[in-house]
């Protein structure tokens, strides 16, 4: 049997997000092998021969793509769909007939599952496939190591100077282009939610890279960012995906939370996900929840004793058990 795994060469004017490639690293890691890679926006182009694939994942800036490649053969499990998208792909009798034929599907938020079952698509909540990445990447290593991971990222100046502005002219329409403001005249800022002493001792990464990378150069970074964020002391972070990976590699970690709840995007990918972790915002506790209708794992900043950051919880182990199963499965047989 031959098995297949995503690359991700679409572009956010000029920037690919490496979370990608990390969701892609967890799904690597019960494949014996990996003999060709699909592009994740473009699976409905040929395939000479059948493969195994695990579509798990953020779907799609190209629902037009849609139903992938019968050669194909997929498990869906943690597999998240935009709501743009979901309007695109659930319209077309062909699509929720292929979903059904792959039935049960994972989903990896409740959004995506609330989405399937209202077309009578088979699906269940999954969680996502990231806080499997223990089975290669945890470390019996541990440093002093603070990392911070794209804090506040839609109010960090820092983006502008990776931004393709020829693209940005080109390809954004006039109400999107005055949404960057944010990156001007930002609402909040990183020291309003940490002290000083971390800001500025502690290592800055960020998820979106230069989208002139090769393949194995992305899936490369990728890799070196899990083997920091496995040994650090604590992470913080506003990257989901910087997150989950954390809870699975046992380190620390913090969600910070601000700005980031319109439907469309964020909190469609939201809820379901960070419900199992840390979220340190300035908002109150009551008000944050009511976002999520549920009780959440909330701290504002004076709550923490940086010095012995609080432990993740341990709520997502048997959903990641689960996952870890059916993967294997999914192989062998």
């Amino acid at each position: 049997m031959k098995y297949a795994l995503f690359k991700h060469t679409q572009n956010n004017l000029g920037l690919v997000n490496i979370g990608d490639h990390i969701q892609s690293c967890a799904a690597e890691q019960f494949l014996p092998n990996v003999n060709f890679y699909v592009e994740r926006d473009a699976l409905d182009q040929p395939i000479e021969e059948a493969a195994k694939i695990i579509m798990n994942g953020w779907f799609t800036d190209a629902p037009e793509n849609w139903p992938p490649n019968p050669n194909l053969i997929p498990l869906f499990i943690s597999f998240h769909l935009q709501p743009s998208s979901a309007l695109v792909i659930l319209d077309k009798k062909e699509n929720i007939d292929y979903l059904k034929k792959h039935a049960p599907i994972g989903c990896r938020d409740y959004n995506t599952l609330q989405l399937l079952q209202d077309k009578g698509i088979d699906s269940y909540y999954s969680f996502c496939l990231t806080t499997t990445l223990d089975e290669k990447f945890k470390s019996k290593k541990r440093t002093n190591d603070i990392i911070l991971v794209d804090l506040l990222y839609s109010y960090d100046k820092s983006i502008l100077r990776k931004l393709n502005f020829v693209q940005v002219i080109k390809k954004l329409p006039f109400s999107k282009i005055k949404k960057l403001k944010g990156y001007f005249i930002p609402k909040a800022r990183v020291s309003h939610y940490l002290p000083k002493k971390i800001i500025n001792n502690s290592i800055k990464l960020d998820h979106y890279v230069s989208a002139s990378q090769t393949n194995e150069e992305l899936y490369a970074t990728a890799k070196s960012y899990l083997s920091k964020y496995a040994t650090a002391k604590l992470v913080i972070t506003s990257r989901i995906h910087c997150a989950l990976p954390c809870l699975a590699l046992g380190t620390p970690v913090l969600f910070l939370m601000e700005g980031l709840t319109d439907e469309g995007q964020h909190m469609s990918r939201f809820r379901g996900v960070l419900d199992h972790m840390n979220i340190l915002t300035n908002q109150n506790k009551e008000e944050f929840e009511k976002h999520f209708g549920k009780k959440m794992n909330v701290y504002k900043p004076e709550d923490i004793d940086w010095d012995n950051p609080p432990t993740n919880p341990d709520s997502f182990k048997s959903l990641s058990e689960s996952l870890k199963e059916k993967c294997k499965d999914f192989v062998k047989h």
